[in-house]
């Protein structure tokens, strides 16, 4: 069969949701995208239509490899957002084929590199990754924190109130212990807003610490300044976060598994970690 290798700007979103689905659909979590959760999706991990490829048989999307432009907050390299393969069309060398589309595309344009995430135990994928070049990183985990113990963490005194992304500092390293993965960065929460939710603990005009979370309760950033931590402002954000996304508990995605602060703030809260990811690294 014959392949044609094109970047994405001709196809709607309705067709690309169709392709992703598909090429998901004998897994053992099939995914079942609505063109909305699609849309989200794309605008959260910074989707870029002509930096992502397709690759077609007839009129039918064969595989894709969805990716970002290239972005300065994480070294010039682009987010790879899914790549998948529909099951009719799978060990033909694809992959490899669009990986090459990407990788040219990304060179035109000053890129230095790719980044993706994928499930730990999924060894098939690692593998093929690895093969591609890319590089494990680090290792990242993903929590769950049901509602009643969210709200029984102590908070102490301290209470969160709304802010705007405009009142978040630039920089942030009195914060953050590592960065966040593009999926939960800054470009991730304008691409979504208004549809977030953002609280912030202040001591007068002092900012204290911040929790961000989507819409649907995965919570993308909680940072408290290191010299106020271990003092319930991460407990009064939980707090705040749990009662404003109004669901029976709160997701953590790719939390860094190095950082030991954040991971014994939620085990200390009772989130329960589900499963863990690498972060991989191809550099051009």
């Amino acid at each position: 069969m014959t392949y044609q290798i094109v970047d994405c700007r001709s196809f709607e979103a309705a067709q690309l949701c169709e392709a992703l689905n598909l090429a998901f659909s004998d897994y053992v979590t099939p995914m079942h995208l609505s063109e909305e959760a699609f849309r989200e999706f794309q605008r959260q991990r910074g989707f870029s239509s002509q930096h992502s490829f397709a690759a077609v048989a007839g009129t039918e999307i064969a595989a894709f490899w969805f990716s970002s432009a290239p972005n300065s907050e994480y070294g010039n390299r682009a987010y790879t957002l899914s790549v998948g393969t529909s099951p009719a069309h799978r060990r033909n060398g694809l992959s490899r084929q669009l990986l090459e589309a990407v990788i040219e595309k990304q060179q035109k344009v000053g890129s230095k590199g790719l980044q993706l995430e994928v499930i730990t135990t999924n060894g098939k994928a690692v593998s093929a990754y690895e093969a591609f070049d890319f590089r494990r990183e680090r290792t990242l985990g993903v929590f769950r924190l049901i509602e009643s113990k969210a709200l029984a963490a102590k908070a102490g005194d301290w209470s969160a109130c709304k802010i705007g992304l405009d009142d978040l500092p630039e920089d942030t390293s009195a914060f953050f212990d590592t960065q966040p993965t593009p999926q939960n960065g800054f470009a991730a929460l304008r691409g979504l807003s208004p549809d977030i939710h953002l609280l912030a603990v202040r001591r007068g005009d002092d900012l204290l610490g911040w929790g961000a979370s989507f819409a649907d309760g995965a919570v993308a950033q909680i940072a408290v300044h290191k010299d106020h931590r271990r003092n319930g402002i991460g407990s009064a954000l939980l707090h705040g976060l749990m009662k404003a996304v109004g669901k029976s508990d709160l997701r953590f995605v790719n939390v860094d598994a190095a950082t030991q602060s954040a991971n014994a703030f939620l085990r200390q809260a009772g989130a329960e970690e589900l499963l863990q990811q690498y972060e991989m690294q191809l550099n051009f």
